[in-house]
Order: C-alpha cells, then structure tokens, then sequence
C-alpha cells in the first residue's frame, strides 16, 4: 500500500478564537480605513459612521429578499420605508418586510405605518421587533396607523403566520 505524501504546511492553524479575533481586526481596519480617508470630522464620528454603514449592510440581508415574499415589496428611501401588498394562502412563517440594524437611522428615528390586515383563516401577527423586544401592532383583521420610535439597534417589521390566508398592505413612511 502506497503512504500518502505529506506536504509541509504554509498557513499556520488557527484557533477559533483566534480566527474571531483576526476577523474582528480586519472588520476594524476596514472601518478605520474608510472612515479615516473622509479628512471630515472627527475620528470618533468617522468610525462610528463606518460601523453604522457596516451594520446597515449587515442588516439588509437580514431582511426576506423580494423573490421569497409572497407580495410585492417596492422600496422607499432607505431599507425602514416603503410599501408592500401581499396575499397569502396556507403561510407558516415569518416575512421581515422593513428594517435593519444601525446605530442612527440618517433620515430620523419615527416612522409612520399605514396598514391593513385581512385574516381569512389561520393567525398572523403584524409587528415591529426592536431588539429583542416586539410590540404588536395588528394581531386581528383590521386597519390603522401606527408610529414607531426606532432605537440603535434591530428594528424589523415582521409579518408572522400560522396557516394564515388572507392579504396585508402596509406603507412605511
């Protein structure tokens, strides 16, 4: 039986922790990087920029993307605004329709929610996450108005259902 050859290693092992923690440093370089070459502002704004700008990134592919909603999501001026009207039949699952994870939101922290609920069968749950926090916002049919104070941290909008048929449409403003 032929032995297999062994080749010398070029690349060290790494520990987990220190794979986290070279992670963590080239994530700070990059922030460092971009925030630095601005020459406006001070460093702390600089940096803390970066790390929103990173976070925003972070957070919009936390959000359902377009192909796996069960409407139509057209998008405002940044991933916490927009509208969106969907049906639904039989759904199980959850739908984070607006939102994301930054440290301020540029445009402001209120948003305005316009919705309308209609369950035909099953249960759904309309409702703002805000960190590890939800607040209901339509658990029944019905229709109304809603105004959020968004915090640093995840806000999400979030369709939940149980075997649920009916529609929603809602306008994030």
């Amino acid at each position: 039986m032929k032995e297999k050859e062994q080749f010398p290693r070029i690349i060290p092992r790494v520990s987990k922790g220190a794979a986290g923690l070279l992670a963590l440093c080239l994530i700070l370089i990059l922030v460092f990087g971009l925030s630095g070459c601005s020459g406006r502002g001070s460093l702390k704004d600089n940096v803390l920029d970066g790390f929103n700008d990173l976070l925003l990134y972070f957070s919009d592919q936390a959000l359902t993307e377009d192909k796996d909603l069960h409407g139509t999501r057209i998008a405002g001026e940044d991933s916490y605004t927009g509208t969106y009207t969907g049906d639904y039949e039989g759904f199980s699952g959850k739908e984070y329709l607006f939102g994301g994870t930054s440290l301020a939101r540029e445009k402001g922290k209120n948003l305005n929610i316009t919705y309308n609920l209609h369950i035909t069968s099953g249960e759904a749950r309309l409702y703002w996450r805000e960190k590890e926090t939800t607040h209901t916002i339509a658990r029944d049919s019905q229709d109304g108005t809603y105004t959020i104070s968004l915090s640093g941290g995840d806000n999400y909008i979030t369709l939940e259902g149980e075997d649920f048929t009916g529609t929603l449409s809602i306008a994030v403003e």
